[in-house]
């Protein structure tokens, strides 16, 4: 492999490791029409737009946690949904519009004491792709 190529290959291989749900296709001259996921944490709260107290573990004081996700680029305007599971039951789909260039987006639930335990958010697109999914707790 002459360097050029390893450079580029490495590259993408790094993307595809980092973001999982990215798909790998021949056909790389035609931009994707997808909103590309390039950042999805779980945390306290949202402020200004940025995630705060990002963690995996939550206490049930905060009275709530928050999915953030960050899509760049967004070809066009998109339908993505947080889907918030507890205890592998749905409990909450967010619908969330993302829009050109790039954008982010989050939802967040109110903790009541019957939510501790083990939390998923899938974060799907409007066909129903799974693009992420963030594992949590909510504990004491």
């Amino acid at each position: 492999m002459n360097t050029t190529f390893r450079k580029i290959y490495f590259i993408i291989l790094a993307v595809v490791l980092v973001v999982p749900g990215t798909a790998w296709t021949e056909d790389i001259s035609s931009p994707s029409e997808d909103p590309t996921l390039v950042k999805a944490v779980m945390c306290e709260f949202i402020q200004k737009l940025t995630p705060t107290n990002e963690a995996i573990v939550f206490s049930i004081d905060l009275g709530q946690v928050s999915c953030f996700t960050e899509f760049d680029p967004v070809p066009k305007q998109t339908v993505i949904y947080h889907k918030w599971h507890h205890k592998g039951r749905l409990i909450a789909v967010k619908q969330l519009t993302v829009n050109p260039p790039r954008w982010s987006s989050f939802s967040s639930i109110q903790l009541r004491e019957t939510d501790k335990g083990p939390w998923l958010v899938d974060v799907t697109d409007q066909n129903d792709k799974l693009l992420y999914t963030l594992r949590f707790s909510i504990t004491d």
